[in-house]
Order: structure tokens, then C-alpha cells, then sequence
């Protein structure tokens, strides 16, 4: 469950400086909404993954294989977030603002398991032996 809390706690940090990039981007920089889009998410990807290898799931795993893998789950998750939104608004005629939440918790939970046991799998080896209590 903390690893939860805190994969959510990362999320609402990186969604913050994300449009605090794209923002700046375009009000202070005078770049177009793409390029700060673009730009934005970048910075998110990095933040995002980062923090969570650090702090959330505590990994000391190879970071280049890691770091495909995050980026495979960021894409995959948002393929499945894009995916339920277009069947719920177009096939079931859902509201768009019910299906926009509903496609962001298959984003969040979808996200939260594949890197929790597929991107992070070796830190929770490492957490458990961590959190066992010692001999003396």
C-alpha cells in the first residue's frame, strides 16, 4: 500500500511541473502548445521515472533497462487510457468528462502494476530483505 500512496504522491508532482513546463513554455518562452507539449511530457517522463526508481520503489536495478522498460509501460498505459476512452465515448455513448476519469484510472492502476512488477520487479526483492527484521 505505501508503494501505492507514493506512486500517487509522484504523479501529482510530475502532473504539476509538467504544466509548469508547458506553461512556461508557451507564456514565458513564446514557444508553440506542441513544442511545449512535447517539451512538457519530457520533462514529466524523466521526473516521473526518476522519482519513482528513487524514492517510490527504492530500485538499484540497471537504469538503461529500467528506463526502456518505463517508457514502454508510459506508452502502453496511455494506449490503454486512449483505448477506453474512445470505446466508452463512441460505442457506449458515455459523457466525455465520466470517460476521461475513467480512462485515467485504467492509466494509473495499469501503470502502477506493470512498473511495480515488471519495471521495478528487483526492488522489491531488495525492500523485502530490507524490511525483514534482523538477527542478532
Amino acid at each position: 500500500m505505501k508503494h501505492l500512496l507514493k506512486f500517487a504522491m509522484v504523479g501529482v508532482l510530475n502532473t504539476a511541473l509538467g504544466y509548469a513546463v508547458i506553461f512556461g513554455c508557451m507564456y514565458l518562452f513564446g514557444l508553440g502548445a506542441v513544442v511545449s507539449n512535447v517539451l512538457g511530457y519530457a520533462v514529466g517522463l524523466v521526473v516521473s521515472y526518476s522519482l519513482n526508481r528513487s524514492f517510490t520503489f527504492r530500485s538499484s536495478g540497471a537504469r538503461r533497462v529500467e528506463a526502456v522498460r518505463f517508457v514502454a509501460i508510459f506508452l502502453l498505459a496511455y494506449l490503454a487510457n486512449l483505448g477506453v476512452l474512445v470505446l466508452s465515448t463512441r460505442r457506449f455513448g458515455w459523457h466525455e468528462g465520466v470517460a476521461q476519469v475513467i480512462a485515467g484510472v485504467v492509466y494509473f492502476g495499469l501503470s502502477f502494476v506493470l512498473n511495480k512488477y515488471y519495471v521495478f520487479r528487483g526492488a522489491r526483492v531488495e525492500s523485502a530483505a530490507a524490511d525483514a527484521p534482523r538477527e542478532s
